[in-house]
Formats: C-alpha cells, structure tokens, sequence
C-alpha cells in the first residue's frame, strides 16, 4: 500500500500576508463537497525577524487573524468572498480583556450533535512588555488567554460570549458514542477534558502523559476515537527522541504509556543520495532533528488511521505513515509533497473525501523573491492510500 494520485493546489497565497499554523485551528467536513479550514493570517513585509517570528506577543501571531476559509466542491477551489475572520489577535488588550471576561451565564445551550457544529478552542496574548527590556509590564489577572467559541451553522455565526479555559490545547474536539466530546489540553504533561453538555462546561483534566525521562515533553497531541469505545491520543515527542508516539485507554481515565510509531532509518529520505554540499544545505533549511513534527490523525472510512506530519529538517516535507490494524503497527514514512523552499512550513489538518482519497491543508513556502525562504501561504494536497 502507498500514496498515489498526489496532487497539490493553494488555499490562500499573498505574497504581501504570512498565512500559517492551520493545525492549531482546525479543518471540518460537512458533507457535499463542502470543507472548511481555519489558520492564521497576518500582514507581512518579510523585511525583519519580527515580521516572520512566532512569537505569540510580538511575532506574526500577535497581529493575525483566525481566518475560516470554505470550498464547495471538495477542496479543488476555495472561496475568499466567504471568508470568516473568527477571531483577531491583532485587538487592543482593553477588548481582548472585556471579550474574555464576559459573564458565562450569556452563554446559551447549542447541540453540538448536528453536523454543522463546530468547536473554536483559540488563544490570545493578554500580557503587555516592554519593547526594550522585554520584561512583562501589564498582564491580565486570572485570565490565560485560552478560550472556547462554538457554531451551529458551519461557522458562518460564533457565540458572541466565550468559554474561559484555564488551559489551551490543539484540535480537534472530537465527539464520541455516548454524545459526549473530548478534548486535548497542555503542552509537556497532556490531560483530558470531557464534556457532557456539548461544550457548555468541561469536566476535571485527567493526564493522559508526560515524558517521565525528563529529556523532552509532549505536545502537538490529537484524538482518535475507535467504534468500541477505545480512545487513542497522537502526539509529538520533543527532545532526545524527536518522534511520533500514541497512548490509549478504554475509559478515558487511565492510559498507556507513550508508544514510539515511527523507525528511525526506515523513511524515504535514508536512501537518497548525500553529498558533501548536504551539511550546508541542513543548516541552511534549519529544523535540526524536527523530522515528525505537529502530527495530524485521521481515522477513515474503512478503520486505516493515517497520521500526516511535517518534516522540518533538509528536505522540509509534508509526509505521511498509516496503520490497518488500529494502531497496532506502522507503515514507513511516505513523502506526499518535499518541494519546500525553508523549514517555516507544516502543521497539518486533513480529511477523508471520497474512500481512501484525502485532502490535507497545511502552510508552505516556495522562493518567490520574498525573504526568509519565501511567502507562508497556505496549500492543499490531495491524494489516495491504497
């Protein structure tokens, strides 16, 4: 089994916006050719660092846009006339402020059982530093800055009132047989969280891991719910490892220790050829020992469960294992696209369309003149497993 029918298209390009990071935002399926995806978009003079950095408070981040961008038909075209700005990071601190401390009880009941239901967990910066000595001079008490907006209507409309969260996490909310939802939270140790009021609260964290070696932590985790009940978590080990692990439980209270799903030496990128110019262009590209990072799962149709990543060191790729045994065992890497310009690239979102045929979405660059390797702008991939 392998990767076939590849090919690739752009979501959102601009040479003057740095479009990036749509797998801390999310990708939803309603059926009928329509697909939504959400990630960051900001303007961008691609001139200094700060125009590019990630920094969350003063980098591309602080001034972006959640952005929710819809296809019709698929995923081949896509639709900026209908484009949903769900959030700016780019508001004064007063608004942010007032925004996340509205009174909870404005909050009404939705079902979040239909099909046009979507879950925004987003965070903002609610800290202000000094622009010399970079030290912290005003910051919001009690307030993390982490949030929760819902939708009922395909994200046409969000909830005027948000769901203060004490902690952010990466998506997706997933939803399982007893109607209830699951969610992610935390970076280094990661936790649990379920809800069984369609997101009008959420239950008490329970841990699901932590790297108990102390040479990295965990994060970049995603859930995928089995028909019998068994939840699996997907996450990325950084530190000594550098790689792609899962853990399960069948109450969702008690879980497995991390489990490693990926082989060193046994990916695509082994057998090619390395010359005396490879070191150059390793460090060139940057992203030393980041092969697996912020990997998505996705459970199909037929029970194969595909976990796409990003490979940020030379060459910078989108890739791809699977499994047909629920998790049990691993396929090589596969490469479904390694013509990146710079390691600035990854995090992937993705969905089944037809059986076996899949769209990802994640950000990208290719020289186009601007500096720091290029434009991030935000492309598509189609292709089949089988």
């Amino acid at each position: 089994m392998n990767l076939h029918n590849i090919r690739h298209i752009i979501v959102d390009y601009d040479r003057k916006t740095y479009c990036g990071h749509p797998r801390q935002c999310g990708i939803w399926n309603f059926g009928r050719g329509e697909i939504a995806v959400a990630y960051r978009r900001a303007r961008c003079k691609y001139e200094t660092e700060k125009d590019v950095s990630h920094s969350p408070a003063e980098g591309y981040m602080s001034r972006s846009d959640i952005v929710l961008r819809r296809s019709c038909d698929n995923g081949e075209t896509w639709r900026p006339q209908d484009d949903v700005i769900i959030w700016s990071n780019s508001m004064p601190l007063e608004k942010k402020l007032a925004f996340l401390s509205q009174d909870p009880a404005q909050r009404k009941p939705l079902d979040m059982s239909r099909p046009e239901a979507m879950f925004f967990i987003g965070f903002t910066s609610v800290s202000v530093r000094d622009p010399k000595t970079k030290k912290l001079v005003k910051a919001a008490p009690k307030i993390s800055g982490a949030f929760q907006i819902r939708s009922v209507d395909k994200g046409h409309i969000w909830e005027s009132a948000p769901l203060a969260l004490e902690s952010w996490g990466y998506p997706p909310v997933v939803r399982l047989p007893d109607d209830t939802h699951a969610r992610t939270l935390g970076s280094g140790p990661i936790y649990l969280s379920i809800s069984k009021d369609h997101g009008m609260s959420w239950q008490k964290p329970v841990m699901i891991a932590k790297d108990d070696s102390g040479l990295g932590r965990l994060t970049y985790q995603g859930l995928v719910a089995l028909p019998g009940g068994r939840l699996q978590c997907y996450m990325y080990m950084t530190g000594k490892f550098h790689g792609l692990c899962v853990s399960e439980s069948d109450d969702h209270v008690t879980w497995t220790a991390p489990r490693p799903i990926v082989r060193y030496g046994h990916g695509p990128w082994t057998a090619r050829r390395w010359t005396n110019d490879t070191y150059r262009l390793r460090t060139a590209y940057g992203g030393w020992e980041q092969r697996h990072r912020s990997p998505w799962p996705l459970r199909l149709r037929d029970g194969r469960i595909v976990v796409l990543f990003a490979r940020r060191e030379y060459p910078p790729s989108i890739a791809a294992i699977w499994s047909e045994d629920n998790g049990k065992t691993w396929s090589d890497e596969a490469i479904i696209r390694d013509d990146a310009s710079g390691s600035d690239m990854g995090y992937p979102v993705a969905t089944e369309l037809d059986a076996g045929r899949i769209f990802t979405a994640y950000y990208y660059q290719l020289a186009d003149g601007n500096a720091f390797n290029g434009t991030c702008f935000i492309g598509g991939s189609f292709f089949e497993l089988r």
